[in-house]
């Protein structure tokens, strides 16, 4: 069967009416045995465009998943608002050493979109786009939300202290952080990608109350959501079911969930919501990819077919050591799932 990777993926997040469930590569896939074959490595594979793409066409070019996506570390929005990141040589983790600013005289710098790795994630979005455009393979941005990119800058432990004792200063914080990310969506427009995927693992539930959420995130999420020309994924790592009406209630295409989220509830949630958000998810990455075996992995993989998962993927970010036949069986088992 003939398959447009890149319809296909966009069908399953706005119309529903695609045939075959795609097998997604976000939150992101960043595999140390991928990038041994490429001659790839960190902290290299942040900073440069040829890298950078290189890492993210592995998913694709050597197991088999339907989307290539960049960039791969939660600091990247911290990097250009100023703050001094350190980049690690073993895997695609990331911290910050040094914010510039605090939370009473935060502010987007104007030249955002033009800072740190940005220059490097514009050239590697071409480069794709040059090599993948007539396979039909989507390339989606990734990008952090507004309260996990406050947490990274200034420590998620202070800003939800500040939470408690200046909210209004928070919230004018997170109003300065979504204009810069508005800017990084408009970018995504313009570099012509086919979806996004938004990190906002500082709104889970055990951080974030869902009250709080709703009062905090939500207008910032609807902001983002209505920015973008193309479709959006929400993830939250860990148990995400008691954020799920929020999550399905401010314009995104699809929520990403862990395995810790039982597909069914999560779609009863969004059957009672009446909400056309498609659920998405949610293979083990800590347990069934990175431990078990090929037809472990296959069985889960039928579990959520089963349970009318709307685009098959990683519960979260592939543990980097993960063995590339576990990944391979996920996109094995939806073909033997469809027939094809």
């Amino acid at each position: 069967m003939d398959l447009n990777l890149r319809d296909n993926l966009i069908a399953a997040l706005t119309t529903e009416d695609n045939e075959i469930t795609p097998v997604g590569s976000f939150p992101a896939t960043c595999m140390i045995e991928l990038m041994e074959k490429e001659g790839v490595s960190w902290p290299k594979g942040h900073t440069d465009a040829q890298d950078m793409a290189t890492i993210a066409a592995s998913a694709y070019e050597h197991v088999g998943l339907e989307s290539m996506v960049l960039p791969f570390d939660l600091c990247f929005e911290a990097d250009a608002l100023g703050c001094e990141i350190a980049l690690t040589d073993h895997d695609n983790s990331s911290s910050t050493t040094h914010c510039p600013f605090t939370i009473d005289d935060f502010e987007a710098d104007p030249e955002y979109i033009h800072n740190a790795r940005f220059p490097a994630l514009v050239e590697a979005t071409n480069i794709l786009h040059e090599k993948y455009d007539d396979k039909d393979v989507p390339i989606v941005g990734a990008m952090s939300g507004p309260l996990t990119v406050l947490g990274q800058c200034l420590g998620i432990e202070g800003v939800l202290k500040d939470i408690n004792t200046k909210v209004n200063v928070v919230e004018d914080a997170l109003d300065e952080v979504n204009i810069a990310l508005i800017e990084q969506i408009e970018l995504y427009n313009e570099l012509e990608m086919d979806a996004i995927v938004l990190y906002e693992p500082n709104g889970a539930p055990e951080l974030l109350a869902p009250p709080l959420y709703k009062q905090l995130l939500n207008p910032l999420h609807e902001e983002l959501t209505e920015t973008s020309d193309i479709p959006m994924v929400l993830h939250i790592c860990g148990d995400s079911l008691p954020q799920a009406e929020n999550m399905l209630s401010t314009g995104y295409q699809g929520i990403s969930v862990a395995d810790d989220v039982d597909i069914n509830e999560a779609q009863a949630v969004r059957q009672r919501l009446g909400s056309d958000t498609v659920v998405c998810g949610n293979i083990s990455v800590t347990d069934t990819l990175f431990m078990k075996s090929p037809e472990d992995v296959k069985e889960e993989v039928k579990v959520a077919l089963e349970k009318d998962v709307g685009v098959l993927l990683p519960a979260c970010m592939i543990a980097p050591l993960s063995p590339s036949e576990n990944i391979k069986a996920m996109v094995q088992a939806r073909n033997e799932f469809f027939g094809i």
